[in-house]
């Protein structure tokens, strides 16, 4: 039984070693944040279980480590039930190498939490928040994005200008 439980124990650092730390925020924590960042900054909602949410962060992080590194910050903020918290959420973006801060949102209650963030958030994910606020650029999008869609809208970000086929 001894020798079962070391090899658990060696099986499991060796697969989540790696994880990083995963911090519980709430929706007020998220815009205090938001408002305070000297960067823009990408927040992204999205959930372990959530396809749509999984095909594009791949694309969101590459974007900013090979375009934006430094300039631009990018935080995925999981919304993923209380039982997935914490060990769930970091075996999963470890697995995915997800190398951007995550975050697990703790309220669970989207009637009061979606207009904290946006007005018009109806809860529905995957959903990007994109701030400048340096430009006073601000900006929500409760849709999936492909790559270009992505990158013209990050452009539209740090300029603060409304660019042809951004949406």
């Amino acid at each position: 039984m001894k020798k079962y439980s070391m090899l658990i124990f060696l099986l499991a650092t060796q697969l989540f070693g790696n994880a990083q730390q995963i911090k519980k925020i709430n929706a007020d924590e998220l815009n205090a944040f938001i408002s305070k960042s000297e960067k823009p900054v990408i927040v992204n909602f999205w959930a372990t279980w959530c396809g749509s949410c999984n095909e594009e962060i791949p694309y969101f992080i590459a974007t900013i480590h090979e375009k934006y590194q430094g300039e631009v910050d990018l935080l995925l903020v999981s919304l993923d039930i209380k039982s997935y918290y914490p060990a769930r959420i970091a075996a999963f973006a470890a697995r995915r190498n997800y190398d951007v801060p995550v975050v697990w949102l703790s309220e669970s209650n989207a009637d009061l939490f979606c207009p904290k963030i946006d007005p018009a958030w109806s809860g529905a994910i995957p959903a990007t928040l994109m701030v400048n606020n340096k430009k006073q650029y601000r900006k929500f999008f409760e849709t999936g994005m492909s790559p270009l869609q992505f990158e013209r809208n990050v452009k539209e970000m740090l300029t603060g200008k409304l660019l042809a086929g951004a949406q």
